[in-house]
């Protein structure tokens, strides 16, 4: 008997029926929300639920994707997960929503034999939730180190002396070391604009340093040995760098959406393959720069009057409001 249910799938099986039970209890709107969010997920996840290899710590991570999603709040757009998919104002409804995680997310954890959590600052509530139920949090931010140094300990972030958007225009004095780094106004403008009123950015960076058990950083102490250093000085805690983290090249499966981005990508390198060494702009706004349809036209005219060969980078994601990324060029532009 016990070769044939070993502790291992008796776990996946309780969870099997937990999962039936609660799509049982679902109306026909909650069962087309559940299949929605279930064909979200990583792909890896969701076949390796139908065709049960996930093991009981993938069902855990699963359990958190299907049955944590985030509350709806007016103002979210339905669906929505992270800043990469909003305008810039609507980004504190967001944070608001996630806000709105802490009761689930505790009554998971208490549950659950979750010995490390690993969050971002706007869950600022986790690592104290989690001190409390004995579990190890660790803080992963995607800023450099040196961006990280800029903003300063949490005493500082919580009532320090800078108060207004020009504060932060120049270099702080615990910078122990030659540095130029600091914002623009404009930066720090609009960066006050999607912050939430209740429970500001500095207030969640804060928390999150504070409370966690150590820091982890996008950098390398090859790259920013003077920012990493003071960073374990400024927090009083372990900052572990974890590299660039470019993206990993995995093997790719054949007759899905991967082998469409290749094609693309084939197409593209054959057409650079053509062009003359450093005769190509490249144009990239990232995933958080959102620009309104006028500086969006403004852009596209000046690549064209360039009269240069480019590849211009657009998410199709809502730059603008109700308005996707490929909406907001001018509608001549791609033919011409």
């Amino acid at each position: 008997w016990n070769t044939l249910w070993p502790q291992e799938r008796k776990r996946q099986r309780a969870f099997f029926l937990f999962g039936l039970a609660l799509i049982l209890q679902l109306d026909i709107e909650g069962i087309r929300t559940f299949f929605h969010t279930f064909f979200r997920l990583p792909t890896w996840m969701w076949q390796g639920f139908l065709g049960s290899t996930l093991s009981s710590a993938d069902l855990m991570l699963f359990a958190v994707y299907m049955f944590l999603p985030l509350p709806a709040i007016e103002g979210l757009p339905h669906s929505t997960e992270s800043t990469s998919e909003l305008p810039i104002h609507k980004v504190p409804f967001l944070k608001k929503a996630y806000d709105l995680l802490q009761p689930p997310l505790t009554h998971f954890l208490q549950h659950s034999d979750v010995n490390w959590v690993i969050h971002d600052f706007i869950c600022h509530w986790l690592p104290r939730v989690a001190t409390q139920l004995g579990i190890n949090s660790v803080y992963f931010n995607i800023f450099s180190a040196t961006t990280l140094a800029f903003l300063g300990p949490p005493s500082e972030l919580l009532g320090g002396q800078r108060q207004r958007p020009e504060d932060f225009t120049v270099v702080p004095k615990w910078v122990d070391f030659p540095s130029n780094v600091a914002f623009k106004l404009h930066e720090m403008v609009s960066h006050w604009d999607c912050m939430d009123d209740e429970v500001s950015d500095f207030q969640r960076f804060a928390d999150a340093i504070q409370y966690c058990n150590l820091v982890t950083t996008r950098s390398t102490p090859e790259f920013e040995s003077d920012s990493v250093s003071l960073l374990r000085k400024l927090y009083g805690k372990p900052v572990v760098p974890l590299g660039l983290l470019p993206p990993s090249s995995v093997p790719r499966q054949h007759g899905g959406a991967d082998d469409q981005v290749d094609e693309k990508w084939e197409v593209l390198r054959e057409w650079l393959d053509n062009k003359k060494e450093k005769s190509v702009i490249y144009i990239a706004l990232g995933t958080e720069v959102t620009l309104s349809q006028e500086l969006m036209h403004e852009l596209a005219h000046g690549i064209e009057k360039s009269g240069l060969p480019f590849i211009w980078v657009v998410n199709n994601r809502p730059l603008v409001e109700g308005m996707l990324g490929a909406d907001v060029i001018p509608p001549e532009f791609p033919t011409r």
